[in-house]
C-alpha cells in the first residue's frame, strides 16, 4: 500500500481553499468597503446590498454570501466592516 506524502496531501487542501469564489467575492468586498470611503457608514441594508451584487444574479451564492457575512448590531464603518469580511472569508 502506498500512502501519499503529508505535504501532497497539504497542497492540495491549500489548493482547493484558495479556488473558493465565496472567499475571493469576500475577500474583494472586504477590498472595496477598505479603500472606498472607508469612514462612511455602513448599515445592514449595505449588507444585503453588497452580497446582492457580489452574487451576479444566483441565489444561492448571494445566499452563501450572507451566511459568511456578520451581522452589525453598532454603528459600522465601511473600512470596519470590511476588516470583518477579510477576517471572514479565512473561514470560508
Amino acid at each position: 500500500m502506498e500512502r501519499t506524502h503529508a505535504t501532497q496531501q497539504d497542497e492540495a487542501l491549500r489548493r482547493v481553499r484558495n479556488d473558493c469564489p465565496i472567499r475571493d467575492a469576500l475577500r474583494t468586498m472586504a477590498h472595496g468597503l477598505k479603500n472606498e470611503r472607508p469612514v462612511a457608514e455602513f448599515t445592514p441594508a449595505d449588507r444585503l446590498t453588497l452580497a446582492r451584487e457580489h452574487a451576479d444574479g444566483d441565489h444561492d451564492r448571494e445566499h452563501a454570501l450572507l451566511m459568511r457575512m456578520p451581522h452589525i448590531t453598532w454603528g459600522a464603518t465601511r473600512g470596519e466592516y470590511g476588516l470583518i469580511l477579510d477576517r471572514a472569508s479565512w473561514g470560508a
